[in-house]
């Protein structure tokens, strides 16, 4: 893959060109008790908000209620807790869904569910299957990551991102070990009886170690997306002490890459550990250090809507640290643009307030945060219905509990 290195994002402030915006923040009338995550199945004009500490809210109409509850079995301290949901490409018929959370062992499970119905409102827990699970080590409440999706022109895989499991520096050294699963993409085909099997395309398959790494080198990929229309898959791993980066999987790509964590911290060397960095370690796409635009990325989308002129297939992503939210753009020579949006979108997240991006089944663009607000930010069609029907909603869900500074990545 070639490498992107946006220079003047690493030593200055952001490069304001591209496309001119008109974007403008919608806040819906709704609030979340710490939504980490938004997501609904492809044409459905509803939402279906995760809530940190283990339930996923249905808003319908403008109308709030729970749709799953695993408070229960949700550990939530730190940066633990129900962190990733992802619909099957057959959720239309199989009315299946999958999550991804910290139990109160302080595993990471991924769970399969079960609807009654497509559209219905509420699902029973009792339907719930393991697919995995991936035991973490004892007493790190940190680098979970969580994120799970479908690929687009990949049916039927899953994707689940790990941490490398916390600690300073990887102590471990588990983002470079084939025989954990832990600072990991992996990639399984899920079992209709619970489990799953590996797709026998799978880079390191009859190769070495663990049969469901996709991809490795990772410190905490906690927010992922796929390109609805290319398929290609964007990484945002957050740093520790001096890069944030954006790695990109271009669609086709055979996956096995080394994303250089521990040994390295985006395109650097990491000064504190003596590891050479691994021969054939990738670059980021994009990365910045910190103080520039803040120092803890949050991964967002590409847009392919087509209400807001010029921003088609521009990559959303924000930072926690700042709160600040911005857009990227890549032609084919190699020249990125990035175009800071926080002043358009009216500043709608404070420091340490934005958790997280989310798409719709219908392809609108959100942006929400641990202070409880989720905010339209693009829209995918004129005068979408979809979100006209949330705002006129009045209903208020939960306490906002999270405030700044409570949990970081």
């Amino acid at each position: 893959m070639r490498r992107i290195l946006a220079i003047a994002a690493l030593v200055a402030g952001t490069a304001v060109s591209g496309p001119v915006g008109a974007l403008q923040s919608t806040l819906l009338p709704q609030s979340f008790d710490t939504p980490v995550f938004l997501t609904a199945p492809a044409g459905d004009a509803r939402l279906f908000v995760v809530e940190k500490a283990g339930r996923i809210q249905l808003i319908d109409n403008g109308v709030v209620s729970t749709y799953l509850d695993l408070s229960g079995q949700v550990n939530s301290a730190g940066e633990r807790g129900l962190l990733g949901l992802a619909f099957d490409p057959d959720f239309g018929n199989n009315h299946r869904f999958y999550v991804n959370y910290i139990d109160t062992s302080f595993n990471t499970v991924v769970s399969a569910f079960t609807a009654p119905s497509a559209g219905a409102a509420s699902v029973d827990i009792a339907t719930g299957q393991t697919v995995l699970s991936i035991a973490q080590p004892a007493g790190r409440d940190n680098h979970k990551a969580g994120w799970i999706g479908f690929r687009p022109t990949d049916p039927g895989r899953l994707y689940v991102a790990t941490g490398d499991g916390g600690g300073g520096d990887d102590p471990d050294n588990l983002a470079q070990d084939l025989n954990s699963n832990l600072g990991k993409i992996l990639r399984v085909t899920p079992s209709a009886g619970g489990g799953y099997s590996v797709p026998q395309d799978n880079p390191f398959v009859g190769v070495a170690g663990n049969d469901e790494i996709w991809a490795y080198g990772l410190r905490n990929p906690y927010r992922n997306s796929f390109d609805r229309l290319s398929g290609d898959f964007w990484i945002a791993d957050v740093g520790q002490n001096a890069r944030e980066e954006v790695n990109l999987e271009l669609n086709g790509a055979a996956g096995g890459a080394n994303y250089g964590w521990r040994a390295r911290e985006g395109s650097v060397d990491n000064p504190a550990v003596p590891d050479a960095s691994p021969a054939g370690a990738l670059d980021p796409f994009f990365e910045y250090a910190h103080g520039t635009f803040g120092q803890s990325v949050i991964g967002g989308y590409v847009y392919r809507g087509s209400a807001e002129p010029g921003l088609d297939g521009n990559y959303f992503f924000g930072d926690f640290v700042s709160g600040r939210i911005f857009t990227l753009r890549a032609d084919a020579g190699g020249v990125i643009d990035v175009t800071e949006r926080t002043a358009e979108l009216g500043t709608p997240f404070g420091a340490f307030e934005l958790s997280s991006f989310g798409e719709d089944g219908l392809g609108n663009l959100y942006a929400m945060g641990v202070n409880g607000q989720v905010v339209l930010i693009a829209a995918a069609v004129p005068e979408p219905s979809t979100w006209a029907m949330l705002l006129a909603g009045t209903v208020l869900l939960g306490t906002l509990a999270a405030r700044r500074g409570r949990w970081r990545m």
